[in-house]
């Protein structure tokens, strides 16, 4: 039997997403090659906290069984290189319950420490959606990460609700969350209500998020510059720790600041990809119809990198 508050003490400071490349061929291949090679970079700069998530490991272009793929390839190396390892992996994006319940059990069995589920259909009431994660906890005894996000609601989009969350907080190996509401004065009451029974994963402008939020009960944060940059992220969290606010918030306005900036004019993922290339950590090519950045774009990403480099917070 796995011990599900040890592995939740775990879900804690940056947790860092998996990049899954591709190689440039006619079939625009998973690249397994690079994806080993990427978690031994985040491994090697001290990483132990992985996360296959959905969105930054582009399920959405990826088929089941290629997602499946993924989960074991990045759990069983890692689990190979240090059983302490942290290796949350994920289920589809959209998909009957029952599939969840067999992308949990795959997980088991591979060995991850935690299956991150997220809800896409659309939102009819909250038992229906209480009922898809308590079948999904129920089939196996992994811990479940909420995958929270804006719905889609038969009357148009809308945020979980709290009533909700307590009840699914409650799910016994329920144990984390992650809060991608972007909303910060939701996130407060989703922090407020939840973060006593689960560990909180806060997204979107991570650094910043986490400084407002720590104080609140919240434990941990989805990294941006920090799938590659992994030691400034280090940096941050130590600095923020011992009270250092002038280079924690020198990491954020010089490096996160100007990242996010151009991320967000581009798009997060392929802005996210052109730096990886540009630091030779794996290859920008994304598959259709996702898009790599155009030649202009890539160069604008490389000369905000460039002034990056400039900050004595940039360490490789």
């Amino acid at each position: 039997m796995i011990n599900l508050e040890t592995i939740k003490e775990k879900i804690n400071g940056p947790i860092f997403p998996i990049i899954t490349p591709f190689k440039d061929d006619e079939h625009y291949t998973l690249d397994h090659q690079s994806v080993i090679d990427y978690v031994d970079f985040l491994y090697d700069a001290g990483v132990r906290s992985f996360y296959i998530m959905t969105y930054n490991a582009r399920f959405s272009l990826l088929s089941w069984e290629e997602m499946k793929i993924l989960n074991e390839t990045i759990t069983k190396h890692l689990k190979g290189r240090d059983q302490e390892c942290l290796v949350i992996a994920a289920d589809p994006m959209t998909n009957p319950t029952s599939v969840s319940i067999e992308f949990a059990q795959h997980a088991k069995a591979v060995g991850a420490d935690v299956i991150s589920c997220i809800f896409m259909e659309r939102y009819h009431n909250d038992d229906q959606i209480y009922n898809h994660f308590k079948a999904i906890a129920e089939s196996t005894d992994i811990g479940i990460l909420i995958h929270e996000q804006m719905l889609e609601g038969i009357h148009g989009p809308c945020l979980y609700p709290i009533e909700l969350l307590n009840r699914l907080a409650d799910i016994p190996n329920v144990i984390a969350l992650k809060e991608d509401s972007k909303q910060p004065l939701y996130s407060e009451k989703v922090i407020n209500s939840i973060s006593n029974r689960v560990n909180i994963i806060i997204s979107g402008r991570g650094k910043r998020q986490y400084t407002h939020f720590n104080n609140m009960g919240c434990q941990a944060y989805l990294v941006g510059v920090g799938s590659f940059l992994p030691k400034v992220s280090f940096n941050f969290h130590d600095a923020y720790q011992r009270g250092d606010y002038k280079v924690a918030w020198g990491i954020i306005n010089e490096l996160e600041r100007p990242f996010f900036d151009i991320g967000l004019r581009y798009g997060w993922h392929p802005v996210l990809k052109s730096a990886l290339a540009e630091l030779n950590i794996m290859s920008r090519t994304e598959r259709p119809p996702l898009c790599s950045l155009n030649k202009e774009q890539h160069t604008q990403v490389v000369e905000v990198i460039n002034q990056m480099k400039k900050s004595c917070y940039w360490v490789e």
